[in-house]
C-alpha cells in the first residue's frame, strides 16, 4: 500500500473518533459537503423552473416561494423581528 493510501485510511479512522450527540449529527457532519452541494442544486433548479424552493408548487412571480410559503415567510420574518 502507498504512502497516500494509508495517509486517507488514517484520516478516516480520526474523522470517526469524534463524539457527537446522535447519529444523524454524526452523518451530517460527515456528509455536510455533498448535502449542501445538493440543497444548493436544487435551489437553483426550482427557481430557474419557477417552482417554489420548500415544495413543487409554482412560485409567485417575482419570488422564489408559492402562495402558501410566501405566507409562512412572512410569519417567520415578523417572529425573528419580534426577537431584536
Amino acid at each position: 500500500m502507498s504512502m497516500l493510501g494509508k495517509l486517507n485510511i488514517l484520516r478516516f479512522f480520526k474523522e470517526d473518533d469524534k463524539e457527537y450527540d446522535n447519529r444523524f449529527l454524526k452523518f451530517y457532519h460527515q456528509n455536510k459537503k455533498r448535502l449542501n452541494k445538493e440543497r444548493r442544486s436544487k435551489y437553483q433548479i426550482h427557481k430557474e423552473k419557477g417552482l417554489c424552493v420548500r415544495c413543487n408548487k409554482h412560485a409567485v412571480a417575482g419570488i422564489v416561494f408559492c402562495e402558501y410559503h410566501k405566507s409562512k415567510q412572512k410569519g417567520y420574518n415578523a417572529k425573528a423581528r419580534e426577537k431584536d
